[in-house]
Parts: C-alpha cells; sequence; structure tokens
C-alpha cells in the first residue's frame, strides 16, 4: 500500500479552527454566510425558525399572530435565546427571510431593549387562527401590503417582499432626529 502526501490540515485542526470563525467573541453562533446571501421572494415565517440580528442570533420564532379580519400579520412571537422568555415583536423589523431563518433590521443590543419592553407572550389571549378564511381575498382592503398574507399552512405565513427602494421613502410621521 504507497502513502500519498495530501498538504491538507490534519482533521482536528480545522475542526477547531472552524469552531472558532461560527462564533462571535461573546460566544454567540454567528449568522451561516450562505444565509446572508440568500434572500427569499416572499417573507417567510415558519414555526421554530432562528431569528437573527445584524449580528448574530437572538431566538426562535414560535409563533405568527394574524388578524384574520385584514388577513395581515400583526406580531411575531419569539422566544429569546438563553433566556426563558416569550415576547411580541413588529413585523416591521424583520429585513428578510432565508428558509427558514428570520433576519432582522437591528442588532442584538437593539433587540435586548426591544424585547425587554416588549408584551409577554401569553396563550390565553390569543385563539388559533382559521386558514381558510385567513386566505380569502374577496372584500379585503389591505391597509400595510408588506404585512398582507399571501400564503399560509399549519407551520408558516408568507407576506410579500417589500422592495429596497420603498425603505427609502419618507414616511408622513416620520421625524428627523437631532
Amino acid at each position: 500500500m504507497m502513502r500519498l502526501l495530501s498538504g491538507q490540515v490534519s482533521a482536528p485542526a480545522q475542526v477547531k479552527t472552524e469552531t472558532k470563525k461560527s462564533r462571535v467573541k461573546d460566544g454567540t453562533p454567528a449568522i451561516p454566510p450562505e444565509l446572508l446571501l440568500r434572500r427569499d421572494h416572499n417573507i417567510r415565517y415558519e414555526r421554530n425558525g432562528i431569528v437573527y440580528a445584524t449580528d448574530g442570533r437572538v431566538g426562535n420564532l414560535k409563533k405568527v399572530v394574524v388578524d384574520e379580519r385584514l388577513g395581515e400579520v400583526v406580531e411575531l412571537v419569539v422566544a429569546i435565546e438563553g433566556n426563558d422568555r416569550t415576547v411580541l415583536l413588529p413585523p416591521e423589523l424583520v429585513d428578510k427571510t432565508a428558509g427558514s431563518a428570520v433576519f432582522l433590521t437591528i442588532n442584538r443590543i437593539q433587540f435586548t431593549e426591544r424585547a425587554a419592553s416588549a408584551a409577554a407572550f401569553e396563550k390565553k389571549h390569543f385563539e388559533r387562527a382559521d386558514l381558510k378564511s385567513l386566505l380569502k381575498r374577496e372584500g379585503r382592503t389591505e391597509t400595510n401590503p408588506r404585512r398582507a398574507v399571501s400564503n399560509a399552512g399549519s407551520d408558516f405565513v408568507e407576506t410579500p417582499t417589500a422592495s429596497p427602494l420603498d425603505r427609502l421613502q419618507r414616511r408622513p410621521d416620520a421625524v428627523a432626529a437631532d
């Protein structure tokens, strides 16, 4: 049997460096690069999907609160990473989704501040949505097209993706900070 030299680093050292690279300095798992490059055509909220801030993982998406009458996503139920608290967050914080991952427009510090002041999720205040009535389109006037439910199933809800140009438009209620 002939031995060949490959010039590759041995397996244990390679695994060690991958582990170091996959974590941010404070021990929080980093965002996988393949998810950063991916952008789905719709915003897809999947049950138990990982929620990422701009600088790392912050929690898991547990549920999506919808208004059946309007057919819109109202709030997201997020279980905070490293905490037993589950909070309600507005869908406007979502930048994009990739697979089951949800990416927010805020960093981890901003997320922590928002989560601290956010309402806690209490199951007794909500009931299961009827998918058939949620997906009906007749007689609905969409108040916010980005929140409008375009598809739904037992473990997911989809809404249309907003154009990146929509972010540049000035809202009438926006105020400039000094």
